[in-house]
């Protein structure tokens, strides 16, 4: 069974929102270092195992972020594929609405 994570693309104005967002839906603690590197980090720590996102109107973050949404996607993407078939419990998914 998944957690659900929702981003709500419209109240991330920018990275640092991002970071925060996620940090927070994913407990990453005080230390995380809010960039794209320590998001890798923890993603592929296991941070994120059982957890669905559900990015919506992620065509608004997409603008508002530029590249580094694309940057975001594609360690969403890399963490799905290091963990699909490990089961459910380990498992990562996301949706961009």
């Amino acid at each position: 069974m998944y957690r659900n994570v929702i981003i709500e693309g419209d109240e991330v104005d920018s990275e640092r929102d991002f970071h925060c967002v996620i940090a927070n839906a994913l407990d990453f603690g005080e230390y995380y270092g809010n960039n794209t590197d320590a998001l890798w980090d923890m993603l592929s720590s296991g941070m994120a195992c059982g957890v669905c996102i559900n990015w919506k109107k992620s065509s608004v973050s997409r603008k508002k972020l530029g590249s580094t949404f694309e940057v975001i996607v594609y360690l969403f993407e890399k963490t799905k594929d290091r963990y699909q078939g490990k089961g459910s419990e380990k498992e990562f998914e996301f949706t961009l609405e």
